[in-house]
């Protein structure tokens, strides 16, 4: 009888190679690693909003981890065990003062079906357009409190604010994926102690599937805690080098040749 194991999966230079695409092949694994009983659980930095429809590609219907960890949830559906570590709105709010020293270009406060921002904007990656927004990050827009605050900013920018949000707001925690970068790096802020880790002990207790049986497989830096967290945890040849130097075995191919498909090929005999 094959053991249940739990498949943690980041997303970005992962699951998806460069374009930002599922592939076939991967799409094809992954289905026949759920059909054959393990838990594939997408484990990503991204909202619910631009995750699902990969989801929903595959055919899942397993719990899916979003924002770093702050979200877990079951796409579709009210799931009894739904969790979501949320930003108090004055909390949310008070973020706007980190714009009298940063330079700042965009603020976007998220949660499940949630997306407000600080002024109208276009063609930045992974968001829809809001030219116009009817409602912006204000003490009149925002009535929910959010699961993440975003800062779009410059490369430089990043570490100096993330050690500016560390120290004004310690029950915040600051954290980037890596499809946010160069022009477009952005850090993302949610509630304190929220993490990949965390949210894949949670999935896995409700599944009753021990540590020993979660691999997980990623490549940036905020997936290094579910990677040292799991019983397995795989690094994307094309990893950060704290990733490769951290996991327990590494992938033969990148993320743009079906990396995770090969892996869980080989590894589950499927």
């Amino acid at each position: 009888m094959t053991t249940q194991k739990l498949i943690a999966l980041d997303l970005d230079g992962t699951t998806l190679n460069q374009n930002g695409v599922l592939t076939p092949r991967t799409t094809q694994t992954l289905r026949t690693a759920s059909q054959a009983g393990h838990l594939v659980v997408l484990t990503t930095g991204r909202p619910d909003a631009i995750s699902v429809q990969f989801y929903d590609q595959i055919g899942l219907k397993t719990p899916m981890i979003n924002f770093n960890g702050a979200l877990i949830h079951v796409p579709h559906r009210n799931w009894q065990y739904e969790h979501a570590d949320t930003i108090q709105i004055p909390t949310a709010l008070a973020l706007r003062d980190l714009k009298r020293q940063f330079d700042i270009n965009l603020m976007v406060a998220e949660g499940k079906q949630l997306m407000v921002a600080d002024h109208g904007f276009q063609n930045v990656p992974f968001l829809p357009d809001m030219l116009n927004p009817t409602f912006l990050l204000d003490e009149r827009g925002l009535t929910t409190s959010p699961i993440s605050v975003t800062m779009f900013i410059s490369e430089t920018t990043l570490s100096p604010l993330q050690h500016a949000v560390s120290l004004r707001y310690p029950t915040l925690t600051p954290k980037t994926w890596g499809s946010w970068s160069g022009e477009h790096a952005a850090l993302e802020v949610t509630a304190g102690n929220t993490s990949k880790s965390r949210s894949l002990a949670y999935v896995a207790d409700r599944y009753n599937i021990s540590r020993q049986n979660i691999i997980a497989i990623g490549d940036d830096l905020n997936d290094l805690d579910m990677l040292t967290y799991a019983g397995e945890g795989v690094a994307m040849k094309n990893a950060k080098p704290e990733i490769l130097e951290a996991a327990n075995t590494v992938t033969r191919f990148d993320n743009n040749d079906d990396g995770v498909a090969d892996y869980l090929e080989t590894r589950l005999a499927i």
